[in-house]
């Protein structure tokens, strides 16, 4: 009974900031002079809604938008489960996706093996550039949010080492849906993210990198070394952010790009706050970012005539309300053990 209560809290609040910002949503729909109720029915049926016939699945176009998102925000759960406040998953992305082009277009290799060597090679690149922040932090004393937020553009232009060409048709990430841009990379996001899960709580590893941020002195006095766990949480974190890139460019660009349509600089960092941290939570709420997204083209500003910032004004609405923590609390309330407690029938009195 109190698994399922605690449950209960935790799924309370992880939606009711959603709610909340939904609810304050429809008052900028009202600003607009549209109607909130169609409004919100046009955006989630653009965004999630799956009419029979060949290319009428939009939520197809939802989870091809989510999938770098997933990697973004996994990326984020690890570096800030390590204590380390990135602002470098772009830059990790695009050092991947150029990693991945190079082994896609310069090197023969066989069907099959040919995206694996490529999304390999994104990790190990994606994990270096991650790991230079924290090397500049633990050993130099610079400050992660400067240092991640300058190599961005610096990665850029480093990607020059990389001269690309044309990209290996053998290469390519097979389409899950036939005629979509939804390919083999989004099962590979869910994978990374179950795997996120068992590192980080099932594993001595983890349990260092989580017992580091959250408790230094006792961490240090555990004999855990104090460097390494946020060192491996930033390899692990760029490793993570670097076959999103490649994902990007095998199975969706099909050739190397420096900036993601339905990507921005800060969207790991959205998804990882919103989802509390948690692995598993990234990939709902990455789906929900993906499809307002979707939707807000189509839903917002075709069928509904208002603009599709709106999307975006929800999104921000969304963090505001998870950035303010108490306002879970009195409702959570309701499931603590106390109340429970409470509402149990007196003991009888000893004969």
């Amino acid at each position: 009974m109190q698994q399922i209560l605690a449950i209960l809290k935790r799924l309370l609040r992880l939606l009711l900031p959603v709610l909340l910002a939904l609810a304050s949503g429809a008052v900028l729909i009202l600003a607009a002079g549209a109607n909130p109720f169609t409004t919100y029915a046009n955006l989630f049926s653009a965004g999630f809604s799956c009419a029979p016939g060949p290319g009428r699945c939009d939520l197809v176009t939802s989870l091809t938008f989510a999938t770098p998102l997933i990697f973004s925000g996994l990326a984020a759960t690890v570096a800030l489960r390590g204590g380390f406040f990135s602002l470098g998953q772009l830059g990790q992305m695009v050092v991947g996706a150029a990693a991945a082009a190079w082994v896609g277009s310069r090197i023969p290799l066989p069907d099959g093996i040919h995206p694996a060597a490529a999304l390999t090679a994104a990790a190990f690149f994606g994990g270096l550039w991650g790991l230079l922040p924290a090397l500049l932090k633990e050993y130099v004393g610079v400050n992660e949010i400067i240092s991640t937020l300058l190599l961005n553009p610096i990665a850029g232009v480093a990607v020059g080492i990389f001269p690309g060409g044309r990209l290996s048709a053998n290469a390519l990430l097979a389409p899950l849906v036939p005629s979509t841009k939804l390919n083999a990379g989004f099962i590979v996001s869910l994978t990374c993210a179950a795997l996120v899960f068992v590192v980080l709580w099932r594993t001595t590893r983890g349990l260092e990198i989580r017992t580091t941020a959250q408790a230094p002195s006792f961490a240090r006095y555990g004999g855990i070394r104090a460097h390494f766990p946020v060192l491996g949480a930033m390899l692990f974190s760029g490793a993570l952010a670097g076959v999103g890139g490649a994902v990007e460019v095998l199975g969706t660009q099909y050739r190397f790009v420096t900036s993601f349509s339905t990507f921005t600089d800060f969207d790991g960092l959205i998804v990882a706050f919103v989802a509390h941290l948690h692995p598993l939570a990234v990939i709902a709420f990455a789906i929900l970012l993906g499809g307002l997204r979707n939707g807000s083209i189509v839903g917002l500003q075709i069928q509904s005539h208002i603009p599709n910032e709106l999307g975006g004004a929800i999104i921000a609405l969304i963090l505001l309300f998870v950035a303010t923590n108490r306002l879970a609390k009195p409702f959570a309330g309701v499931f603590s053990q106390r109340n429970v407690a409470a509402s149990k029938p007196p003991a009888a009195p000893p004969a």
